[in-house]
């Protein structure tokens, strides 16, 4: 098969971005949404923005991602996420968005019926695969906590968890990581040990984005605290870091 030459690929965007009020929902839409959607507007907001919207070319209107739609209008109105506020109209959803405000979307050119069939489809059970339980539990403990507010807004929360790792049994050790340490008696290997002191307990954690490198000096000259370019966190007020060195707990025997 001849290779399509890159400039045609790139004029022929897979999406565009396009206002959230350029889109017009399915009133017939099958699917109803309630509220799950600010649950997807603050995953939106941990993470970014992945799959576009789906849309008639012709009438912008909406043939899969109604959830996604109703989640950004939420983010542009302003949203609390983990305690912070966040989105706002100068809300960017991806750092490559051209603009605030804007969300990606994917023109197709299908006549009235054709959308409705891809509508359908989009929300057909039977043309979507079966979780797997093990696995879901493998991807969701691996890098996040038990408890950890992104993967409750999942639905994978402690309580679901706890539910697939009983519905799924051994295949839960079966889909574990192999590398590291292995699998054993948690109560046993801790016996013994000291208990840990953690001097550093932290109240609270406010991620903060600056602009410029001017933002970045003025920031820290209103804190009163010195950075470099490798400072990536801080304690406010100011405190020591703490030397590790020598802190390995190595048994007596």
């Amino acid at each position: 098969m001849k290779p399509v030459p890159i400039a045609r690929a790139l004029d022929a965007a897979a999406a565009v971005w396009l206002p959230v009020d350029a889109l017009r929902p399915n009133p017939r839409n099958p699917r109803a949404h309630g509220a799950e959607v600010q649950r997807l507007a603050r995953t939106i907001v941990r993470t970014t923005w992945g799959a576009p919207i789906i849309a008639q070319a012709g009438t912008h209107r909406i043939i899969g991602g109604h959830g996604r739609l109703e989640a950004a209008r939420l983010i542009l109105a302003g949203i609390e996420v983990d305690g912070i506020a966040r989105g706002g109209p100068e809300h960017r959803f991806d750092r490559s968005a051209p603009g605030p405000g804007l969300v990606p979307v994917r023109l197709v050119d299908v006549s009235d019926a054709e959308a409705d069939a891809m509508t359908l489809a989009d929300n057909a059970r039977t043309l979507q695969g079966i979780d797997d339980a093990a696995a879901l539990v493998a991807m969701a403990t691996a890098a996040f906590s038990r408890d950890a507010p992104t993967m409750a807004d999942m639905g994978y929360g402690a309580a679901e968890l706890d539910a697939l790792v009983k519905s799924a049994g051994d295949a839960v050790l079966a889909a574990a990581p192999t590398t590291g340490t292995a699998v054993t008696d948690h109560d046993a290997e801790w016996e013994g040990m000291p208990e840990f002191d953690n001097p550093n307990n932290c109240h609270r954690k406010v991620f903060v984005s600056l602009g410029s490198a001017e933002d970045a000096t003025d920031f820290f000259r209103l804190i009163g605290q010195d950075f470099t370019e490798k400072t990536k966190s801080i304690w406010h007020p100011y405190k020591e870091d703490r030397v590790l060195e020598g802190k390995r707990w190595e048994s007596e025997e």
